[in-house]
């Protein structure tokens, strides 16, 4: 009985019947709707808090809570993004990260573009200067960048849920290309410079082409 309950109140949410804030009728009243015990309507509102569908308020009652699906990524994040998954990992970001190239193409402000080309400046003296860490931490951000500039709220949700993890990934694969080619001495042809190249004259193929060519360069070093 309390799945029933629980597939209602859920169906309640989906349809917009209550929507983030309002607050639920009470376990007693819920129980005399469904005419069932308090016992399951318990179970099936535990489930749902639980889940962070709801919110209890001493005191004041049951709320329904904004849904954000990174709450879940966050936590199973540590199981799937395991090291020895790493091409899984390259390939997920692949997929994810060349759709938000695209929309970064169309959507992105100037401004934006400007504050990726700074942060490509600055990778380019940690790169000169050897400084790893430095490197590291721009990296991400250059990362961030472009998923803000997606302007897809979805999008965005995932690389903040992931972005610690995310980040230990850039670190890890950036340090077995160096190990592996060296420090690299930033050039034109350099597959960050040419994403950005691609974003200041809105060309997509310019950026994707440089994008995928930087993942398969690092898939290939995880597939030796």
């Amino acid at each position: 009985m309390s799945e029933l309950v629980y597939s209602q109140l859920l169906d309640n949410i989906i349809k917009g019947k209550w929507v983030p804030g309002d607050k639920i009728p009470s376990e007693h009243q819920l129980a005399s709707l469904f005419g069932i015990s308090r016992v399951s309507v318990r179970v099936a509102l535990k489930k749902m808090i639980i889940l962070g569908l709801l919110e209890a308020k001493v005191g004041e009652g049951t709320y329904v809570r904004e849904f954000t699906p990174g709450l879940y990524l966050t936590e199973l994040a540590p199981i799937i993004m395991q090291p020895k998954n790493q091409i899984e990992i390259l390939e997920f970001r692949k997929a994810l990260e060349t759709e938000v190239i695209r929309l970064a193409i169309v959507r992105a402000q100037d401004d934006e573009i400007q504050e990726l080309e700074d942060i490509y400046s600055q990778m380019c003296r940690a790169s000169e200067t050897s400084n790893l860490d430095e490197y590291f931490n721009l990296d991400g951000q250059f990362h961030k960048c472009l998923f803000k500039m997606s302007r897809n709220s979805l999008f965005i949700s995932i690389f903040q849920s992931l972005s610690d993890l995310l980040f230990e990934h850039y670190q890890l694969i950036v340090k077995k290309s160096w190990e592996v080619d060296g420090i690299p001495r930033v050039a034109e042809e350099d597959e960050h410079f040419n994403i950005v190249q691609g974003l200041k004259h809105r060309d997509p193929e310019l950026a994707l082409e440089a994008y995928i060519a930087m993942v398969n360069a690092k898939l290939a070093l995880f597939s030796e």
